[in-house]
């Protein structure tokens, strides 16, 4: 499938006109009445098959094979921690364009679009499965000190779509309300109360620790949440809302916290095209700099993907679950009151965006996989990205933009 994919682009861009250069680069061409756009490029892998549409400042480094169907990870010291439909892999990253894979451990085999932006401190894992030795919504714990020999140590009942870790993985809250106690890490609690309990909302799709013990909800309304004082009863600071009440995937609050602009992305799933959903996912950048005195967050801007040629950049349809909908999204480790955040977009890859110090979005770059869904991105520094993939397993991206 990936070999006759390749091969309809490829004779896409020569019946536009486009030429190749012999490391496969498509060079800027104006002919049959098609523009390409400048910063447009075919990437080869090292075996010379096409891998992706890209812009200049973006390089393909290699494809970790391992992983066949990526769900999600999470990036903590040297380490990657990743899955996909039927295991937990570690990676040393010390070299990030060399990951190396150092311990697995299997897992109940899920369906697609299941765990997803996984939760570690390094020592603990936290991680929810559809089945498993508690039934359906499993919670996993699994000790992962040990990076060469990671092991399921508890489980409970009670797992939900996306779990986080919270006060150093001694508790966790699952994405519809669900909390356990994670002091006895061999023993996980499934907690009578919720989470959302008494609040504007119960639950959503996840939740995020910006800071220890301060909870950024993924809900709508989006909710900032103080649980330092009792996890299972925690106060409400602050919360943002959309008048059309649109759904929230995910966010991101850059320097734990102390960042004037919040990152949100919302999800709409199954458009074949993007013009048959207006309100299809949006990325979203919030005004976080009067939290403390209004005890509110407003939404300052947001970006739709959009359908083209692949030569402007964007594909001309979206055959895949995930439609014309962004997914999960991180800010790069430069970002402070502004700056570069990418974006998973499904069929659309991932996407790069330079937030200005007024909270607006320029979209600068981009890498679209050929034969790819783009679920996640992850920074291992401030040029090299894993983009999780459910088709590919993980991308290696390098980005050269100023940042």
């Amino acid at each position: 499938m990936r070999k006759t994919y390749a091969l309809l682009l490829a004779a896409l861009l020569m019946a536009l006109g486009a030429t190749t250069t012999s490391a496969g680069a498509a060079t800027v061409a104006t002919t049959n009445a098609y523009t390409l756009r400048s910063d447009f490029s075919l990437l080869p892998d090292r075996t010379g098959a096409m891998t992706g549409v890209f812009s200049k400042n973006v390089e393909y480094v290699g494809n970790v094979v391992i992983s066949q169907d990526a769900v999600g990870a999470r990036i903590v010291g040297k380490y990657l921690y990743a899955n996909d439909q039927n295991k937990i892999m570690i990676f040393d990253i010390k070299d990030p364009i060399n990951p190396k894979l150092t311990g697995v451990v299997p897992m109940p085999q899920e369906f697609e679009l299941s765990r997803e932006d996984i939760d570690t401190n390094g020592k603990i894992m936290v991680i929810p499965n559809t089945v498993g030795q508690e039934g359906t919504n499993t919670l996993y714990v699994i000790d992962v000190e040990d990076k060469t020999n990671p092991r399921i140590v508890g489980t409970a009942k009670g797992g939900q779509h996306t779990q986080s870790c919270i006060l150093d993985c001694t508790w966790a809250y699952g994405s519809d309300g669900n909390i356990h106690d994670l002091r006895n890490p061999a023993k996980p609690k499934l907690m009578e109360e919720k989470w959302g309990d008494g609040l504007p909302t119960g639950g959503g799709h996840d939740v995020e620790e910006i800071a220890p013990g301060l909870v950024l909800t993924a809900t709508q309304p989006i909710m900032l949440l103080d649980v330092r004082k009792d996890p299972t009863n925690p106060k409400l600071l602050a919360t943002g809302s959309n008048v059309d009440g649109r759904f929230i995937h995910s966010g991101r609050w850059p320097n734990n916290g102390k960042d004037k602009f919040l990152l949100m992305g919302g999800e709409r799933n199954l458009t074949p095209r993007c013009s048959d959903d207006p309100g299809r996912g949006a990325v979203m950048t919030w005004d976080a700099s009067k939290w403390k005195k209004t005890r509110t967050f407003t939404m300052i801007d947001q970006y739709y993907a959009k359908n083209g040629t692949y030569t402007d950049g964007n594909p001309p349809a979206n055959p895949g679950i995930g439609g014309c909908s962004s997914h999960w999204l991180e800010p790069s480790p430069k970002f402070k009151n502004g700056g570069i955040f990418a974006a998973a977009f499904f069929q659309h890859g991932t996407r790069f965006f330079d937030v200005s110090s007024k909270g607006k979005m320029t979209e600068v770059g981009y890498f679209i996989p050929i034969a790819g869904e783009t679920g996640a991105i992850y920074w291992a520094n401030d040029e090299i990205l894993y983009s999780i993939d459910y088709y590919r397993g993980i991308d290696i991206l390098r980005y050269t933009g100023k940042q």
